[in-house]
């Protein structure tokens, strides 16, 4: 009879660092709650104060309405697939579920908060409550019948039950924070760096207004980066968590994770949102007609050109990652094929790769990491490059050369902590250079 490796369940644990984790999720959900609203605050009195001026445009108005639905339809989506979630587990785990714990009170109590666009919140309070009570439900077990024999600490049936609750739960969480990043933080971080850019007296420090609605949206830009490099990390550690066999990451390798991939996203975020605010030639009324030149050409807005662009880099990771095989929604053991929901799966990280690299297969990953990041800083060079030559008459030559460096140095500080990561801090790191066949560079 050959030894199997133990359910994931059994290894897990709750301790201080996991609580601190937790913590912070909470804190992000909320900062980022609050930045919306004060976003949206500031966004609309800078519409109303401008749409008093009769020289002004009536962009403003577009801009708050465009943040507005930025902030809103992530935020619906995000919580009908936690709701969604809830079901489908009371289901497939019977008494391993949330809701199979809980009576008709405190399940009302979850929908509310989902229909106030809190679901999140409540999960983070389900993963500490069920953590603590994992910890609780603990006994000495005797190892032998004799008296002085040693006694280790093992879980209660019990326990072993909130165990399973805190690591499905954990796992949902997980995946619920990186598909609002990547709904919500990206476009968001996006189109902010965009609108900064409509007033370029704030460039020139001859802004004469209020500073608050530029402080707002550079606070919103910050808070965007840290949650979606975080929202990776934590994903990533609830991957190996699940895994059998595969070790916790250290502090340190997570605070190099978190680096590695707040570099990679902040300068992929500057150069798309450097590249989609290159002004509108004299006479186009707004920033996304398209505007007919004195000569007869048509000049395309630029952020009609970014998004063409951005679709065509998703269309090329899609077609990318579905030729390396991907069996996420394919039951392997069972013989089962599911083309469709494995096509949806590779367009929704199709999505993801517009920003940063995930590995989806659990095998060497070197060539793929090398082809994207490569391919990315192509495409960044050549976005920026192009805004620098096209914005040469508005910005300053000092101010695009801080840009330009700005983003090639970002994604060399992002490839530093990569190959740190990989090289001294990857708790596989002796695998990953000495057995080809099985090592792994999965996150």
């Amino acid at each position: 009879m050959s030894l199997r490796e133990p359910p994931p369940h059994a290894r897990a644990s709750f301790g201080v660092g996991g609580a601190v984790g937790v913590v912070i999720n909470m804190v992000l959900f909320v900062m980022d709650i609050v930045s919306d609203c004060l976003l949206a605050y500031v966004l609309w009195q800078q519409a109303q104060t401008d749409s008093t001026n009769i020289h002004v445009s009536s962009e403003p108005i577009t801009w708050f309405i465009i943040t507005l639905c930025i902030i809103l339809i992530p935020m619906v989506v995000i919580n009908l697939f936690s709701l969604l979630w809830y079901s489908q587990n009371k289901q497939c785990l019977g008494e391993y579920s949330v809701l199979h714990k809980m009576g008709k009170c405190a399940t009302v109590q979850r929908v509310l908060m989902h229909l106030l666009l809190l679901g999140p919140l409540v999960r983070y309070m389900d993963i500490l409550q069920y953590g603590i009570k994992m910890r609780q439900e603990r006994k000495h077990v005797e190892m032998g019948m004799m008296r002085g024999s040693s006694a280790i600490m093992r879980r209660t049936p019990r326990g072993e039950v909130y165990a399973v609750l805190q690591m499905v739960i954990s796992r949902d969480s997980a995946m619920l924070d990186m598909m609002h990043s990547f709904l919500q933080d990206a476009p968001q971080l996006i189109f902010q760096v965009f609108l900064l850019y409509r007033r370029p007296e704030l460039i020139t420090g001859t802004l004469q207004e209020s500073p608050y609605t530029t402080a707002v949206q550079v606070w919103k830009i910050a808070l965007g980066v840290t949650a979606i490099s975080w929202s990776l990390v934590t994903y990533q550690e609830e991957l190996r968590r699940s895994v059998p066999g595969k070790m916790k990451l250290t502090f340190c390798a997570s605070i190099t994770c978190l680096m590695w991939r707040a570099a990679m996203v902040a300068s992929r975020v500057l150069a798309i949102g450097s590249f989609a605010a290159i002004y509108a030639p004299e006479g186009a009324r707004t920033a996304l007609t398209v505007h007919l030149r004195e000569d007869g050409s048509v000049h395309m807005p630029f952020p009609i050109v970014t998004a063409c662009v951005l679709g065509a880099h998703w269309l090329i990771m899609v077609a990318w990652i579905h030729a390396q095989g991907t069996n996420f929604c394919s039951g392997e053991e069972e013989g089962q094929s599911q083309p469709m929901l494995e096509f949806l799966y590779n367009c929704v990280m199709g999505l993801v790769h517009v920003f940063c690299y995930m590995n989806l297969k659990d095998s060497p990953s070197r060539r793929r990491m090398a082809f994207f990041y490569a391919f990315c800083l192509i495409e960044n060079t050549a976005m920026i490059s192009v805004w620098c030559v096209e914005m040469e008459p508005h910005l300053s030559v000092w101010f695009r050369a801080v840009m330009v460096f700005s983003v090639e140095v970002l994604w060399m500080v992002g490839l530093c902590c990569l190959i740190g990561y990989y090289a001294f801090l990857h708790p596989d790191k002796d695998n990953l250079g000495s057995s080809r066949n099985t090592a792994s560079w999965r996150d």
